[in-house]
């Protein structure tokens, strides 16, 4: 009887398992005492702290639940395996346990929480942590901010080398297509073992060639790709350089880098005594040997050095000489004879005459033949990762890759736009007086991600000019080539300004609507606007002349009061203003105005601010020449103390001097004596440029501020940044002298003088990088964020809260309206042809100029 129950009970014993694996929690479970223990008061605090916070009473079912539960699994094997790394995953259970200012915080479930001393490094979604690997990717990269620079251009990689040469590092440089996927994590796992001995960086770029103009084909291929320079033994301060061929895997990696520290050509002098087995079975490696005689040995040394020097890494190169007309066990044939040589696969040997061409055919054979996987050429597209479809880049030093790649494209309806061809673009341009034009391919997100605010701003300008056309067109450059080509569009999304057919300049300024309707409102004023009298002076310093809104779209203008008799400072002075046409308004007072409006015999000029609280005016001392005038203009045009933002930053470093940023707490009373003491140091120090940072609690400054590793980061703090010497250096307990103005005017001012001469205690920022110790490609969510709390506040203030702007987003299966005449594409077939579309040579061959350069902070 009693054995009757065992199957019942073997049944409650399963659905039990089942039932409690339904409410497993998840990896490393601790307490939120544990937690914070651990996270805040734990001695390690360089440490790593993963954690994710569990929400769910059960798992659900559905799609949602296989996320989880997918996620759970490679969560687990991700903590598992980075325990050798010193990173701590953990998992803290806020349906029993919670820790309120993480559990509470909205849709926590579907974020990972990075942690570095007593701050938060990072806040991962976890759509980008879809399989083991790009959760350790990840996880690595914040990890090793610090040891793999991002480069971004050849310029940088080129200082890079330097610096490796004269610290005798050498350099593996990286490009890496995607962040997250296995060949990711193949290349941080290599820079966690070797940073110590090698220089890393990396890119993300597929478009602009860092490497050089003589390495073009080199660079395109359209893969990961891993460079070493060898810059220890550069001559002629160059480093010679060397491609990984294999497969970019953690293991064939490892092999690479354990290649590398062998010398580029091994013979009898590189090893003590005689090997007992040969050298390829001794290091598990490839080796390719050359048996020759003595008579021959320097020539052909030098020949089979250079191969060495291209393929150093992919296989150990060796000579062995021998007596003229005899074989070796290492190669079959009298010498000179040349063998590659596997462990454990079949040798390859050199047929034909030894020489440089015929030695780097046989070595680019052998590859291809040694890395040649069949099984890949049965492999399905298979996608292993759970919930919406993987980002095909999601790229760091990319945002706006990343973030259209993580977004359904949106409903875009182009019918507004003339969509310009090589037959209507030379008519276009010639009928129109102004015409806006925006070159852009369907692969580059850049160019996606615009399309929809140039139509809106084109929508705009039809309805405040009363327009039945749109002043604003576009040409899709991977359809009409020759018509990119002809206007010498090198970078995608371009915009150029033509006028009567004549081209004037490119648009430099911000991709999005309101900058782009500004620019073509201002463009189309006269400029300079000619002043007539004192009059005309006073309306137009109030921003009502020569159009009654001109303060809605700048926010400042320059006056230049120069008598007629002056004529080269007039022409100068118009040059400059001709030059800045669309972005800045200059105004002109001569001939009756001056002498209207003149107290003094010679020329003046100065820049009024709308909306500067501590300045409006701002003069101009100096002589009346082109260069002088135009920096005047555009670092006068800023406020005294402007606000550190993306759009200010670029005008700010163009002076090369260092920083002052006051991190500060808006309506602050410390804060605010802290400005006025900054503005009043403008007047007696120019060597250094003054801003100022919102670092309220989860604001972009508060992070940055963090960022910097100072003992003490609580605002106001006033911070000193020098870029050319990666100093950056803090005020010591600013806040108890900040109530004594005169005290603190002159404390600081001394304090600045001594960071000038180097003198002073300051941080030392690792490898040249004065940027904050945060993940880039997350940086624009966190500026959007800011800006996003910042209006809520204003709107709060108010008693209000404004209209939310939303963006329809198709479902699966809705149609886009294209260009007039074509036909409606499935969505599927949309997003096909905006990101599979692959690129021609023609237009590979346009992409090689760089892109223009964007300071990330």
């Amino acid at each position: 009887m009693a054995n009757s129950w065992l199957p019942f009970l073997a049944i409650l014993a399963y659905f039990g398992a089942v039932i409690n694996a339904e409410k497993a929690v998840g990896y490393n479970v601790v307490s939120g005492e544990e937690f914070k223990k651990q996270v805040f008061e734990n001695p390690e605090s360089r440490l790593l702290r993963v954690v994710y916070f569990w929400k769910f009473d059960t798992i659900p079912g559905g799609p949602e639940g296989h996320i989880i539960k997918s996620f759970q699994k490679n969560y687990e094997d991700a903590g598992k395996y980075v325990i050798s790394f010193k990173i701590k995953f953990m998992t803290v259970d806020c349906t029993k346990d919670p820790v309120k200012e993480y559990c509470d915080k909205p849709k926590v479930e579907t974020l990972v929480f990075v942690f570095k001393d007593d701050y938060v490094l990072d806040e991962m979604p976890m759509d980008i942590l879809y399989s083991l690997d790009s959760i350790v990717a990840n996880v690595l990269h914040l990890a090793l901010l610090m040891e793999v620079p991002t480069v971004h251009t050849a310029m940088e990689l080129a200082s890079l080398k330097l610096r490796a040469i004269e610290t005798k590092k050498n350099v593996i440089f990286g490009k890496i297509m995607a962040i997250g996927t296995p060949k990711d994590r193949a290349f941080m796992e290599g820079v966690f073992a070797y940073s110590f001995m090698y220089q890393f960086a990396m890119t993300t770029s597929r478009m602009d060639n860092i490497l050089g103009i003589e390495d073009v084909t080199e660079w395109e291929e359209e893969d990961d790709r891993v460079w070493y320079f060898d810059c220890a033994n550069a001559k002629n301060m160059d480093c010679d350089r060397s491609i990984y061929h294999g497969p970019m895997t953690v293991q064939n990696f490892a092999i690479f880098i354990k290649t590398l520290t062998l010398p580029t050509v091994c013979d009898d002098s590189n090893f003590a005594e005689k090997l007992p087995k040969p050298l390829h079975e001794m290091l598990g490696l490839p080796v390719s040997y050359l048996i020759t005689t003595e008579e021959d040995l320097e020539e052909h040394r030098q020949v089979y050095e250079k191969i060495a020097k291209v393929y150093k890494g992919n296989l150990v190169f060796a000579i062995n000489t021998t007596k003229p007309g005899e074989t070796s066990d290492l190669c079959p044939r009298p010498p000179p004879c040349v063998s590659i040589k596997p462990p454990g696969k079949h040798p390859m040997g050199l047929s034909k005459p030894f020489n440089l061409v015929n030695m780097d055919e046989l070595v680019r054979d052998w590859l291809e033949d040694y890395y040649f996987d069949p099984a890949e050429l049965l492999e399905d597209d298979d996608d292993h990762s759970f919930g919406p479809e993987t980002p095909d880049q999601e790229k760091q030093d990319d945002a706006v890759a990343l973030a259209v790649d993580q977004m359904k494209p949106l409903k875009l309806n182009l019918t507004d736009i003339p969509h310009l061809t090589d037959k209507t673009f030379a008519e276009h341009v010639k009928k129109n007086k102004i015409s806006i034009v925006l070159f852009t391919v369907k692969w580059d997100p850049r160019s996606l991600a615009f399309l929809h605010p140039y139509h809106q701003a084109a929508k705009t300008l039809m309805k405040d000019f009363s327009l039945e056309k749109s002043p604003l067109a576009r040409v899709e450059c991977s359809d009409w080539p020759d018509v990119c080509d002809k206007n010498n569009v090198t970078r995608f999304p371009t915009i150029k300004v033509f006028e009567w057919k004549k081209f004037v300049r490119d648009y430099t300024g911000s991709l999005d609507t309101d900058s782009v309707v500004s620019f073509y409102k201002l463009f189309k004023l006269k400029t300079p606007v000619m002043l007539s009298d004192a009059l005309d002076v006073e309306y137009f310093k109030l921003g009502q002349k020569p159009v009654d809104n001109l303060g809605d779209l700048v926010q400042s203008v320059t006056v230049a009061v120069i008598p007629e008799v002056m004529a080269t400072e007039i022409e100068q002075y118009k040059l400059v203003a001709k030059e800045l046409r669309g972005e800045y308004v200059l105004g002109l007072c001569t001939g009756h105005c001056a002498e209207d409006t003149q107290v003094t015999a010679n020329a003046y000029l100065f820049v009024e601010r709308f909306n500067d609280p501590h300045k409006e005016e701002t003069h101009f001392k100096g002589d009346l020449f082109y260069p002088e005038i135009r920096a005047f203009i555009e670092r006068a045009s800023l406020p005294t103390v402007p606000e550190l933002t993306p759009a200010s930053l670029p005008k700010l470093l163009w002076y090369n001097t260092p920083f002052v940023i006051l991190f500060r707490v808006p309506g602050d009373e410390a804060s605010q004596n802290i400005e006025e003491m900054l503005v009043k140091l403008t007047e007696f120090e120019n060597r250094v440029v003054m801003a100022w940072m919102d670092a309220s609690p989860d604001s972009v400054g508060s992070r940055l501020l963090h960022g910097y590793n100072f003992k003490d980061t609580s605002p106001p703090n006033l911070v000193f940044l020098h870029h050319a010497t990666s100093r950056v250096c803090n005020y010591p307990n600013i806040v108890d002298i900040a109530w004594d103005k005169n005290e603190l005017f002159s404390q600081v001012i001394q304090w600045m003088i001594d960071l000038l001469q180097n003198e002073g205690s300051c941080n030392v920022l690792e490898s040249g990088h004065h940027e904050p110790q945060v993940p880039s490609y997350d940086f624009l969510s966190r500026i959007k964020a800011n800006r996003q709390r910042k209006d809520e506040q204003a709107d709060q203030a108010r008693g209000r809260f404004g209209p939310q702007k939303t963006v329809e987003i198709p479902d699966e299966g809705d149609e886009v309206e294209g260009e007039a005449g074509e036909e409606k594409k499935p969505m599927e077939k949309y997003e096909d042809e905006m990101f599979g579309m692959e690129k021609d040579d023609d237009m590979k061959n346009q992409m090689q100029a760089d892109k223009p350069t964007h300071t990330e902070l």
